[in-house]
């Protein structure tokens, strides 16, 4: 009789949440990951098959629901209950289960292995020397309540596993196609401040959760759930921004930070989603990366102090003789954080890195004096930079024939937007699409579509020598003048070269390039060239300017042309900006001379 009522308990019990609806509870929705298709259907983007317990769980709350409760009240697969604390956490306030939470020993020791106290949400400048992080990197720390510096911390990174594919032309088909599965992983806090902001040299953002207690243990509980599971990553939805916004989902679902990213996910937009929930973050700190520091001390520096840090670094030179005291307390801090950076970057072996780093110190133990450089700028808020998406509506001529344009790009950058809160001199643009309408012909076209086009200018000096580069593909109208016929051609620009800072605000830089272009009504189908260019740069905040002269060499005299460009932007807006562009280009029979006036929107 005992045994008849407990089945008729289990069944009551099981049969609650569809009852009582709690299969679309906000929060179960979020612990399973369920958002909602294109055609109205539910799907988990967990893809492990082990995170669901039904049979259809992966599409089916309801059945998954009642599995989870059937698996905690029966109480005899201890292993695979303790692979889901989190949901146990919302069964048990919603009344749903009734056995207690076993001893999980494993999940245990990973929260002992925290010490959670917190939750701080990074966010990571753009690396442009890895296509995965173009567009900047989020991840979250696991603040410490262990006594002492956060960087005893846990941080979790969502990522694609490329098995050493990052730098591969693949790893663009595969990113954007799913082609890769992503996962969580923990690590020491020490560890990523030493990849992003030493290795990379990457300013990292901090921005402080304001989590209850609860909230922290269920954040906690769910990370361990998803730490086990993978997904199919997806360069610019399902990736390492988006995954972090379906967590803290699970953990306060009133947020709603998924439902932001129907269609595209860029982690700086992810940024400023968690920025704009009222009381969501407590503070925001910057954490700039060691070359940053030095930049900055250098700065600070007089004429004679920069003469005599080039002296002891570049030809160890530690007298630093006509300066005072406190200037000499500068220059060989800055030196020997110098020194630190030349070792991490492997400019140097251990054995150079003791022998400088002994004489900057020895040095600098002669000297009382305490230094009064600032270590960092408060630097600029990446949340409180312009939206990634933009439309420009154009109006111009070309060759005397007046024209008007759309323009509508889905991310994310361009050296003439205000780089307030962006990587300055980082240009990354993806799908720009251009339709034109030519008055006179009455006549609407493609006229161009930029399927990536990325330019880092990254200024070079005796202290740092990065590459400038320039990567370009497009489908571009264009005009041949054999047949005078205009076609459209795919295009390949690859260069690299070198940018100097003449000041603060104005660059200048050369690049060289090859060249690739292939269409049916081109001659001969194809041409290959070599472009020299040079070009000024020049950001004032609220307006910037670059020009540009090229000359091309093309194994075809159609595409040999002499090009000059300049575009000019006036920020009115965060979000709006006027801006001018000339171009002039003198080729084989067929000179362009273009001008257009615009107006950008970012959104």
């Amino acid at each position: 009789m005992k045994k008849f009522f407990a089945v008729l308990m289990l069944v009551g019990l099981w049969s609650m949440p569809v009852e009582a609806g709690v299969e679309d509870n906000p929060q179960w929705l979020a612990l399973g990951h369920y958002r909602p298709q294109l055609f109205g259907q539910i799907e988990s983007t967990i893809d492990t098959p082990n995170f669901f317990l039904a049979e259809d769980g992966k599409v089916n709350p309801k059945s998954e629901l009642e599995a989870t409760i059937a698996l905690f009240e029966e109480n005899k697969d201890i292993d695979k209950i303790c692979i889901f604390p989190a949901r146990y956490k919302f069964l048990k306030a919603q009344g749903l289960v009734t056995q207690d939470f076993p001893k999980c020993e494993e999940f245990e020791d990973f929260k002992k292995d925290l010490h959670p106290a917190g939750v701080t949400l990074l966010f990571t400048d753009a690396y442009m020397n890895n296509p995965s992080s173009l567009f900047g990197h989020t991840l979250i720390r696991i603040d410490t309540s262990r006594k002492g510096t956060q960087l005893l911390a846990h941080g979790v990174n969502y990522g694609a596993f490329t098995a050493g594919q990052e730098n591969a032309a693949l790893f663009a088909i595969l990113g954007l196609t799913g082609g890769f599965y992503g996962g969580f992983t923990v690590k020491p806090y020490y560890d990523i401040i030493n990849t992003y902001n030493n290795i990379e040299n990457r300013d990292i953002w901090e921005y402080s959760l304001d989590l209850s207690p609860e909230e922290l243990d269920m954040f906690v509980a769910h990370l361990w759930e998803v730490g086990q599971t993978q997904t199919r990553y997806f360069f610019f939805t399902e990736n390492c921004s988006y995954m972090l916004m379906e967590i803290l989902d699970a953990v306060r679902p009133s947020l709603k930070l998924a439902d932001d990213f129907p269609v595209q996910a860029i982690p700086l937009d992810t940024i400023k989603a968690v920025k704009s929930r009222k009381g969501l973050v407590k503070n925001v700190n910057y954490r700039p990366s060691r070359q940053s520091k030095i930049r900055y001390r250098f700065k600070q520096m007089n004429d004679k102090q920069k003469e005599a840090f080039y002296a002891a670094v570049l030809e160890q030179n530690w007298a630093l003789e006509g300066l005072e005291n406190d200037e000499k307390a500068d220059v060989l801090e800055t030196a020997y954080q110098y020194v630190q950076y030349q070792y991490i970057a492997k400019d140097l072996d251990l054995k150079e890195y003791r022998k400088r780093s002994f004489k900057s110190l020895k040095a600098r133990s002669k000297i009382d004096d305490v230094p009064h450089f600032a270590e960092h700028d408060e630097g600029k808020p990446p949340h409180e930079g312009h939206d990634s998406m933009r439309m420009v509506l154009v109006v111009g001529n070309r060759n005397g024939e007046a024209f008007q344009e759309v323009q509508y790009r889905p991310a994310y950058h361009s050296l003439t937007d205000d780089n307030f809160g962006f990587l300055r001199g980082a240009e990354i643009n993806f799908l720009n699409t251009t339709l034109r309408h030519y008055d006179n012909r009455n006549k609407t076209v493609l006229q161009k579509l930029d399927l990536v086009g990325i330019k880092s200018l990254s200024p070079a000096d005796l202290m740092f020598m990065p590459t400038s580069y320039t990567i370009m593909a497009d489908i571009e109208r264009v005009y041949n003048p054999e047949n005078e016929k205009e076609g459209y051609a795919f295009n390949l620009k690859v260069g690299g070269g070198y940018t100097y800072a003449l000041s603060d605000n104005v660059w200048i830089y050369s690049m060289n390039s090859l060249y690739a272009s292939y269409g049916g009504f081109l001659p001969h189908n194809q041409w290959g060239g070599i472009g020299i260019a040079g070009g000024i740069y020049a950001d004032f905040g609220k307006w910037r300017l670059l020009a540009e002269a090229e000359k091309v060499f093309a194994t075809s005299h159609f595409a040999e042309s002499m090009k000059y460009s300049a575009e000019a932007a006036l920020t009115l807006t965060k979000n709006s900006a006027l801006a001018l562009n000339y171009k002039y280009q003198v080729n084989y029979g067929h000179n362009i001379d273009e001008f257009m006036t615009s107006l950008r929107f970012y959104f």
